[in-house]
């Protein structure tokens, strides 16, 4: 990702196009590492990034201890929003991430915010998990369950008890003119052994397709309403925030769609060919998030 018409490619590390160690340029690091010093909160994808299922990734042992010490806070963001805090706090301590339910920010802790901000009290009719819905209700909304009390918003979240009942009152409140929300984007989760289960996008396309209608705003990744939540909690402006990942489509797209730092690692899914062949550029690559402590 060389500017000034350069690309890198994994072969060799060097500008797509040219021959020889004279021209060959370092993949990575790259980008402005002198940013990364004033950043004063990192915000981290978990899978890929942290870890890799239920296994640590490698030199990740003790990282966010030396954050800490080094006067830097940090959220473990995510957009499933079929879980809860305690959830990932349970999941991340097993690995040895020392984090609590504060360090935690999830697509519907966004939506919370939002919606407290736009309408306090509003009845909803959520589809989603019972945390989910516990996670609203903390929030001092209230959900309805039937046609004939009607909602506010509907809100469609990543539900794993999915109903054709609770889909059908949902389609049917959306076709009455009810607004909805999305808590995230994603089409599909990844599970065990490499295969996919259907997540919130695949129920927007469903919702579209029965409806023609479109969520009125989606609080999760790549969009711009967990920087506003992390923004209010901790009075950090925009260029004190930086947003670390393996994806380009959900973590760096995050981030420089809302004029964060993007800082892409190399120990999940993304690898430099595809930073060379697509259209959303990190500002910064690193081989591991372990580097990030070298530049602070």
């Amino acid at each position: 990702m060389q500017k000034e018409g350069n690309e890198l490619t994994e072969q060799g590390n060097r500008p797509a196009g040219t021959a020889g160690g004279n021209t060959a340029l370092p993949a990575v690091p790259y980008g402005p590492l002198e940013r990364i010093r004033r950043i004063r909160c990192f915000l981290f994808d978990m899978d890929g990034t942290i870890n890799l299922g239920m296994e640590l990734i490698p030199g990740m042992e003790g990282f966010f201890d030396k954050l800490t010490a080094a006067g830097r806070r940090y959220y473990l963001v995510t957009n499933n929003s079929s879980k809860d805090h305690a959830h990932y706090v349970k999941k991340m301590n097993a690995m040895g991430v020392p984090v609590t339910k504060q360090d935690i920010l999830i697509s519907s802790d966004a939506f919370v915010n939002y919606m407290q901000g736009v309408k306090p009290g509003a009845r909803l009719f959520v589809l989603g998990t019972p945390e989910l819905k516990a996670l609203i209700r903390a929030g001092g909304f209230r959900l309805t369950t039937t046609l004939e009390e009607g909602a506010d918003y509907v809100v469609v979240g990543f539900d794993q008890t999915l109903t054709y009942e609770t889909l059908t009152i949902a389609c049917r409140l959306i076709d009455r003119g009810v607004p909805y929300i999305a808590t995230h984007p994603d089409v599909r989760c990844p599970i065990e052994g490499g295969e996919f289960i259907p997540d919130t996008g695949s129920f927007i396309a469903c919702i579209r397709t029965a409806t023609g209608k479109e969520p009125e705003l989606i609080t999760g990744k790549p969009y711009g309403y967990m920087v506003d939540t992390v923004m209010e909690r901790t009075g950090f402006r925009k260029d004190e925030i930086a947003m670390v990942g393996d994806r380009l489509s959900t973590d760096i797209a995050f981030g420089t769609n809302n004029d964060i730092l993007s800082i892409l690692v190399l120990t999940g899914e993304a690898t430099l060919a595809d930073v060379a062949a697509g259209p959303v550029k990190p500002d910064i690559i690193l081989p591991h998030a372990r580097e990030i402590l070298k530049y602070l």
